[in-house]
């Protein structure tokens, strides 16, 4: 009698992507999207802040010169 044996046959596992649905990708889009717009916002706001700071230190510059 002769035994035949096959190496057992081992099913990989594939990497497969999560499926989301079409709201759930627009809510991640809208929440990357709010975001990015908030640091924009307090970007501008900083910048605003600098500038009038720079406009004060350089009153109060030019009076003591006086």
């Amino acid at each position: 009698m002769s035994y035949t044996t096959q190496a057992p046959v081992t099913k990989k596992q594939v990497y497969q992507r999560p499926y989301k649905t079409r709201s759930q990708r627009r809510e991640a889009a809208r929440r990357k999207h709010d975001e990015n717009g908030d640091v924009k916002f307090l970007v501008r706001v900083a910048v605003g802040v600098g500038l009038l700071l720079l406009v004060a230190v350089a009153f109060a510059i030019k009076g003591m010169a006086e």
